[in-house]
């Protein structure tokens, strides 16, 4: 009884430490279908997030926003590239997905950490253009 009692109790506070983390609903982006695209869009997509200083509320929804598009990206890359250019853009997806998710999240420090990774990753990419 006491088990259950502890895993009853674990479950209600965890649930409601994540309370405030509001979940976004998905958005549907359309697939890259050309280098061309891809590099734009990892380009823009960069850029944009680059852009983002506060990382207050606002920032990260946009932030969540914006990795939408730049996974298709990085997906084109996983998939269309060879040896270490295809590791790097495996790595990259990898951290845009930890962006992606503690932007949704609103947790600005650990969207801070993944961003600071996502950038020393995304400039030796896009030196690799």
């Amino acid at each position: 009884m006491k088990t259950l009692i502890v895993l009853l109790m674990t479950a209600v506070l965890s649930f409601s430490a994540h309370a405030d983390e509001k979940s976004i609903q998905h958005l549907k982006v359309a697939d890259v279908t050309s280098v061309e695209d891809a590099r734009k869009i990892f380009i823009e997509k960069t850029s944009e997030i680059r852009s983002k200083r506060d990382l207050d509320a606002a920032e990260l929804q946009d932030i969540h926003v914006i990795t939408y598009t730049l996974e298709k990206s990085v997906e084109f890359f996983t998939l269309n590239l060879i040896g270490d250019k295809k590791k790097l853009a495996e790595d990259i997806a990898v951290v845009v997905e930890d962006i992606h998710i503690n932007s949704e999240r609103n947790r600005k420090e650990e969207t801070q950490k993944h961003l600071n990774q996502y950038f020393v990753l995304a400039d030796k990419f896009i030196k690799s253009f």
